[in-house]
């Protein structure tokens, strides 16, 4: 049987009686998907790895908990944030610094320039507010922002991904995207920064 062939929602039936090869087709199909996510909510890139280990573990363990009420992928993404948020707040419990990446940020070396703490400070903020709110969105919509915004997939992308139609996935960033605007502006950030 060409597992490949599968949709998530059959495969993800298949890893609850334990099939390790249905498991390896998930994971292939949506690990650097996962990964993406998880670092940008943590921001560390050792975490991220040990924390994609974690979410499709729990995959493992807890694939017969998917009642296919929605998409495959996006009860696994679901997964994987909410491991990454777990991190986040226990990072957020404890008083940290705030430290510039400089792995992200070499344009600000080739100029000579490094942001003010309060710069720094100020998009670490934005940085928190904008995952925040995100994580409030529902899930649906959630998904197909990230997908589209941060792992820069075009709708029709989205759709063949998801398994979804194209109009769908337009409403969804419409929705998400007015959704993510009045999270972000009753936080206090200016309209015209959003």
């Amino acid at each position: 049987m060409n597992l490949t062939k599968l949709s998530d929602e059959q495969l993800l039936q298949l890893i609850a009686r334990r099939n390790a090869d249905a498991f390896e087709t998930l994971y292939d199909r949506h690990a650097q998907v996962v990964h993406n996510l998880i670092l940008r909510i943590v921001g560390e890139r050792r975490a991220t790895e040990e924390l994609v280990q974690e979410a499709f573990w729990q995959v493992w363990q807890k694939a017969g908990d998917f009642r296919g009420d929605g998409a495959g992928a996006a009860w696994l993404y679901r997964v994987a944030r909410n491991r990454g948020l777990d991190r986040l707040r226990q990072r957020t419990a404890r008083p940290k610094t705030v430290a510039l990446e400089l792995e992200d940020s070499p344009r600000l070396f080739a100029y000579g320039q490094l942001p003010s703490v309060e710069t720094t400070v100020e998009r670490s903020w934005q940085q928190q507010q904008v995952r925040e709110s995100l994580a409030s969105i529902p899930d649906d919509q959630r998904v197909i922002l990230e997908l589209a915004y941060f792992e820069g997939m075009t709708q029709s992308e989205i759709a063949e991904h998801l398994s979804l139609p194209i109009g769908t996935i337009k409403s969804r960033i419409r929705l998400g995207v007015e959704k993510l605007e009045r999270l972000l502006v009753a936080t206090g950030l200016r309209r015209g920064d959003v």
